[in-house]
């Protein structure tokens, strides 16, 4: 076995399902917005939403942090948020396009088993802070990781080296000696493998079109629990 497990969270240890085209959404959002003076119609503010995203997101693997978008849609209305209104945003924004989020069956449990066979766990995501901290804590799995690392901290995706290298130089770890387990077969898979770390990779609905092989040192998985296997 591995001495350090990395894990990715949407699509690997919870299943979740977002929908953030909904016109409901936008017309909440925006009513929220007026009623502390950011005059917003719907159509124009889920436009600006999407505008500041492409703008900032330089790179493919380039993340945005969420909270920058939020802070410019209220000051180019002439408004400067205070971090709990920008907070606050986001969780009513995560609240009203978040149709469900719930662990995979046996998730938890593997994660306890790895900590009682002496083992390190961590958690990589591609993921927004603003509302991801306050999920991995209602599902009750938050003290389970020995890190937690989310791109928009970072300003790196996966499957960027940066992301990954950002986890690897925080805690010395000796790329040997990990193991990065995920849904996607690229940014997982692919993304360890570029920066020397080996994978395991289990398809779930989440998971994107596979477009190409999986690396020579990638392990596909039936189930979570096959982790302990590897």
């Amino acid at each position: 076995m591995y001495d350090n497990y990395i894990f990715d969270l949407y699509g690997t240890l919870a299943d979740i399902h977002t929908n953030e085209k909904k016109a409901s959404l936008w017309k909440n959002m925006a009513q929220y917005m007026c009623l502390q003076g950011a005059f917003y119609e719907p159509s124009r503010l889920r436009k600006d939403y999407g505008s500041h995203i492409a703008k900032l997101r330089t790179t493919p693997e380039t993340e945005v942090d969420l909270a920058v978008v939020i802070r410019r849609l209220y000051t180019n209305r002439s408004i400067t948020p205070a971090p709990e209104a920008i907070a606050h945003w986001a969780m009513i924004f995560r609240t009203l396009s978040l149709g469900y989020v719930r662990l995979f069956d046996g998730a938890a449990e593997l994660l306890q088993e790895l900590h009682r066979r002496g083992k390190k766990v961590y958690l990589l995501s591609n993921a927004q802070r603003l509302f991801t901290e306050p999920e991995i804590r209602s599902l009750g799995i938050y003290k389970l990781f020995d890190d937690i690392f989310l791109s928009s901290d970072i300003g790196f995706c996966k499957p960027s080296a940066n992301f990954y290298t950002a986890l690897l130089e925080k805690h010395g770890l000796n790329p040997d000696s990990c193991v990065m387990i995920g849904n996607d077969w690229q940014a997982d898979a692919w993304g360890a493998h570029n920066c020397g770390i080996a994978s395991m990779y289990i398809r779930t609905e989440q998971s994107p079109k596979e477009e190409g092989p999986l690396p020579s040192d990638c392990k596909r998985l039936d189930s979570l629990w096959d982790v302990l296997a590897g």
